[in-house]
């Protein structure tokens, strides 16, 4: 059963804590917390990189700006309501060209699989910290992204995500013979294994504005630190993170509230957290604040033109169209706050093998080589001769 420890904070803080104890249904691998410090072993993750490029929006610097409010299209009073105040901030993902190709749907579970049943072909304790640590925020990613795209175009994901039998708590994946769910993947392995690392919490996206952007590219032991980095600074500075109310207090994000096992003293743990990220415009505000109330929330999905879809009308306003019209320009890409053309994609990625080559070759040998030893050593027998009884009595006898 999970277990919640609620606690009301004091200092004026009127947040409900929550301790989640995720109960497993086996005990998990001690490969999943071992690791080897100077291994040279890597995992590629090209595919991942094309379908994220091809894939994300990004919103660019992170921005107090709100959101115009809505109004209704030519030809209808029908409009698209949405938070202004978060509705300008976090990466955007295109499930709706996903949601219409089912060639690329299929290269996204495939990825999915292919993660989620690597270690099965090479031991997880065999990779540095930083590698484990990639592998896991890709695998939940990558998970998150491929249910999404099951249900979509649903707009509003609070149900989905965090309701009864929601997306985190499901028992969606199953690594080395251990069926894990997305809080398995967090609280049971991340937690343990980074426990004093609150930025790890960023590289969680979970499909919703209220949540981490997804990146447009996937976690590298190389990028792994200064891309959590990013995100937290991106996450922190924008109005669905923080958002600074002058003498009435300081208002910060729900998700803090449901990931308060990082910030046991929860106020001042989070309090000091925040002040690590925060502009210094907002320093001053949150320093000299009496009172933090988590009750930013927006459940919308994070999908290019799901939230701000228009309706009806007759005005040339079509979303598609004008996504293709800027995706196919000569500086297209996410590092142009941009995406590529994914229909153009498709063709690419299912051209390559279904393993997806996760290993170098020379590395895949030496994993091989790995898992052949320590298959010999598990079927090793050591056998010690018995002693006769008339051996015994000999030796008593000298």
């Amino acid at each position: 059963m999970h277990k919640f420890t609620k606690t009301l904070i004091a200092v004026g803080f009127s947040a409900l804590l929550a301790t989640p104890v995720w109960a497993q249904t086996a005990p998990l691998p001690e490969s999943f917390f071992a690791e080897t410090a100077d291994s040279t072993f890597s995992i590629n993750y090209d595919d991942l990189d094309a379908v994220l490029q091809a894939s994300v929006l990004s919103s660019g610097l992170p921005s107090r700006k709100k959101a115009t409010a809505s109004s209704a299209a030519t030809g209808t009073r029908m409009k698209n309501n949405s938070n202004t105040l978060t509705a300008a901030s976090g990466n955007r993902f295109s499930f709706e060209e996903y949601k219409n190709n089912a060639q690329m749907r299929q290269i996204v579970s495939n990825i999915r699989n292919s993660l989620q049943n690597l270690p099965s072909e090479a031991q997880l304790s065999d990779f540095s910290n930083k590698e484990q640590l990639a592998y896991w925020l890709n695998l939940y990613n990558i998970t998150v992204i491929d249910e999404i795209i099951q249900v979509y175009p649903r707009k509003n994901l609070q149900d989905f995500v965090v309701g009864e039998d929601g997306l985190l708590q499901r028992k969606l994946l199953k690594v080395a013979g251990v069926e894990l769910s997305l809080n398995d993947i967090q609280f049971e392995i991340l937690q343990k294994k980074f426990p004093d690392q609150p930025q790890i919490i960023y590289g969680l996206y979970q499909g919703y504005i209220g949540s981490p952007s997804i990146r447009a590219r996937a976690y590298t032991a190389a990028n792994v630190s200064r891309m959590l980095n990013m995100n937290a600074n991106e996450f922190i500075n924008s109005n669905r993170g923080t958002y600074p109310v002058g003498k009435d207090g300081f208002r910060v994000a729900g998700f803090y509230q449901r990931n308060a096992s990082y910030f046991p003293n929860f106020h001042q743990d989070l309090k000091n957290h925040l002040l690590e990220y925060l502009h210094e415009d907002d320093k001053a505000a949150l320093e000299q604040t009496a009172e933090l109330t988590a009750n930013i929330e927006d459940w919308s999905i994070t999908d290019i033109y799901g939230t701000t879809r228009n309706f009806g009308g007759g005005a040339a306003n079509n979303s598609a169209a004008l996504l293709d019209a800027f995706a196919q320009g000569p500086d297209r890409g996410p590092d142009n706050n941009e995406v590529a053309n994914i229909g153009l994609m498709a063709d690419t990625l299912a051209s390559r093998s279904v393993t997806y080559g996760r290993f170098a070759p020379d590395q895949a040998l030496k994993i091989k080589e790995l898992q052949l030893r320590r298959a010999n050593q598990a079927g090793a027998v050591t056998v010690t001769d018995l002693e006769s009884d008339e051996k015994k009595k000999d030796e008593n006898k000298e």
